[in-house]
């Protein structure tokens, strides 16, 4: 079992949108390490093992990165302004 929990559809669609525009977000995660603050450019979505995926590249250090989404508390669009939650 896991313990992943899907995020609402809204958020995914947020997401995807900003994957399609190569967009610039300002994420803020929480893992086993706390919260952090990351500026990303989504390059894709995926599922592995019933849970979802994204890979980006952070764009402080230029290093590919995978969060799994869950993981998400706040997205910033920077183009927008707009913030969503999960």
């Amino acid at each position: 079992m896991t313990d992943y929990k899907p995020i609402a559809c809204s958020l995914y669609d947020v997401i995807e949108a900003a994957a399609v525009r190569r967009a610039a977000l300002d994420v803020r995660i929480k893992n086993e390490f706390g919260e952090s603050e990351l500026t990303l450019t989504v390059l894709d979505l995926f599922s592995r093992d019933k849970q979802e995926f994204l890979k980006a590249e952070d764009r402080s250090t230029g290093k590919e990165i995978i969060l799994r989404l869950d993981q998400v508390l706040l997205l910033t669009d920077r183009a927008t302004g707009k913030e969503y939650s999960s």
